[in-house]
C-alpha cells in the first residue's frame, strides 16, 4: 500500500471535478440570486428556479451514468462534459431571458452530473479498500473549499465588474479545475490498468460481481424510507446557505452576507473532514446525527441573534448539513445495507437528495418573494432538521435483513 500512490493521485483529480461540479457550480451559485434578479427586474425565487432546474437534471442524469460509463471511455465523457458545461456557464452572462436560464440550467445540470456525486463515488469506491472514508471526505470537503474561495472571489468581481462578468470568471475556474483530471491517464477501474485498489486484494471484483446477482430489496422497508426522508429532508436544507447573503440584506447586516456564504463553505470542509472521522471511532449513524445537531444549532443562532460574528459562527456551524448528503449518505447507506445492497440503494438515495435541494433552491426564494423575510424558510428548515434527526433516531437499532 505504501508504494500504490496512483489513488491517492486520483483522489487529487477528483478533488478538482468535485470542486468545480459542486463547489463553483453549486455552492458559489448564490452570489448571482438578488443582484441578477435585481437587474432583471424580476422575483428572486424565478431566477433560483434555473438551479432548481440544474440540480433536478444531475439527479436524473445519475441514473444513467453507470451504464453509460461502462459503454463509453470515462475521459471521453469527462471531457465532453467539461466543455459543455463551461461553454453553458459562460453564457448565463450573455442571457436575459428566463427560459434561457432555465435551459442552460438544464443543460449545466446534466453535463456537470459526469464529473460529480456519483460518478466520483464510483471512482473512489473502485480505487480504495482501505481507507475509503477518508479518501471519499477529502474529495467531497474540497467542494466546500472551491465554495468558500469561490463565492468571496465571483462576489468580489460582480462588485468590481458585472454579473455577466462573474459568469465568464466561474466558466473559467470551473475549466481550470477540471484539467486535471481531463489531463491524468486513469481509468474507471484500476483491474482494467492491471493494478488493485489501495489496500485491496485480487477477490474485490469477483466478489463485487457476486454480491449484485444476489441483489434483492423491498423499497417499502421502514429503515429505507428513514434514510430516504432523512436525506431528502437535509438535502433541502443545504440550499439555505445559497440565501445567505439575500438574508443579511433583510436584517440590515448585507455587509456579512458574503462572508456568512463563506463560511458555511468553510463548515462544509471541516465537517466533511470530521465525519469521516467520527465514523471510523463511533460509527456512520452516531456521527451523522452529531452534525445533525450541529446544523440544527446552527440555524437557531442564524435565526434568533443579530450580532454579526456569532451568525458567521452560526453560518459555519450549518455548513455541517453538507457533511450529511455528500459523505454522511454513502456511510449511513452502508451502515443500514451494507455492501451487498450499496448499489442497488445509493442511486435512488443520491437521486432524492439532489430532487431536495433542487426544490429549495427555488422554494426558499419564493418564500421569501411572499412574506418578504427569510424567517419563515429558516423556521421551515429547522421543523426538516428535527424531523431528519427523529427519522434516523428511531432506526438507530435496525438494519436491512
Amino acid at each position: 500500500m505504501k508504494k500504490n500512490i496512483k489513488p491517492w493521485l486520483i483522489v487529487a483529480a477528483c478533488c478538482g471535478l468535485a470542486a468545480s461540479s459542486l463547489g463553483i457550480s453549486i455552492n458559489s451559485s448564490g452570489v448571482f440570486y438578488s443582484v441578477v434578479a435585481d437587474d432583471l427586474g424580476i422575483m428572486r425565487g424565478s431566477f433560483a428556479f434555473h438551479m432548481t432546474i440544474f440540480t433536478f437534471f444531475t439527479g436524473l442524469a445519475a441514473f444513467v451514468i453507470p451504464p453509460l460509463m461502462k459503454k463509453i471511455p470515462y475521459k471521453i465523457l469527462l471531457t465532453i462534459s467539461v466543455g459543455l458545461t463551461v461553454v453553458a456557464t459562460i453564457a448565463m452572462g450573455y442571457v436575459r431571458s428566463l427560459p434561457i436560464f432555465y435551459l442552460l440550467g438544464a443543460i449545466r445540470g446534466i453535463t456537470t452530473a459526469m464529473f460529480s456525486l456519483v460518478p466520483l463515488s464510483m471512482i473512489i469506491n473502485n480505487w480504495f479498500e482501505k481507507s475509503h472514508g477518508i479518501a471519499t471526505s477529502i474529495v467531497f470537503a474540497s467542494s466546500g473549499l472551491a465554495g468558500a474561495i469561490g463565492s468571496t472571489v465571483l462576489s468580489r468581481v460582480i462588485r468590481a465588474t458585472s454579473w455577466q462578468t462573474g459568469y465568464l470568471v466561474a466558466g473559467i475556474m470551473i475549466l481550470v479545475l477540471c484539467l486535471p483530471g481531463i489531463l491524468m491517464p486513469f481509468k474507471l477501474d484500476p483491474y482494467d490498468e492491471g493494478k488493485m485498489p489501495y489496500g485491496g486484494s485480487t477477490m474485490k471484483k469477483a466478489a463485487k460481481v457476486v454480491a449484485h446477482e444476489k441483489q434483492h430489496f423491498d423499497f417499502t422497508n421502514s429503515t429505507f424510507i428513514a434514510l430516504f426522508v432523512s436525506v431528502l429532508l437535509m438535502a433541502f436544507t443545504t440550499s439555505l446557505a445559497q440565501h445567505f447573503p439575500g438574508y443579511a440584506q433583510t436584517i440590515n447586516l448585507g455587509t456579512i452576507g458574503s462572508l456568512m456564504l463563506s463560511a458555511g463553505m468553510i463548515g462544509n470542509i471541516v465537517f466533511k473532514i470530521i465525519i469521516g472521522l467520527l465514523t471510523d471511532h463511533i460509527g456512520a449513524l452516531k456521527s451523522t446525527l452529531c452534525m445533525m445537531l450541529i446544523t440544527l444549532t446552527g440555524l437557531c443562532i442564524l435565526l434568533f441573534v443579530r450580532v454579526p460574528f456569532l451568525m458567521i459562527v452560526g453560518a459555519l456551524m450549518f455548513g455541517a448539513c453538507y457533511s450529511v448528503g455528500a459523505v454522511g449518505g454513502p456511510l449511513l447507506t452502508h451502515h443500514f445495507f451494507k455492501d451487498e445492497l450499496y448499489d442497488t440503494i445509493y442511486p435512488p438515495v443520491n437521486f432524492i437528495s439532489n430532487v431536495g435541494a433542487a426544490i429549495a433552491l427555488s422554494a426558499i426564494g419564493y418564500v421569501y418573494d411572499f412574506f418578504k423575510s427569510y424567517q419563515a424558510a429558516f423556521v421551515m428548515i429547522i421543523i426538516f432538521v428535527c424531523i431528519a434527526i427523529t427519522a434516523l433516531f428511531l432506526n438507530r437499532h435496525k438494519s436491512y435483513r
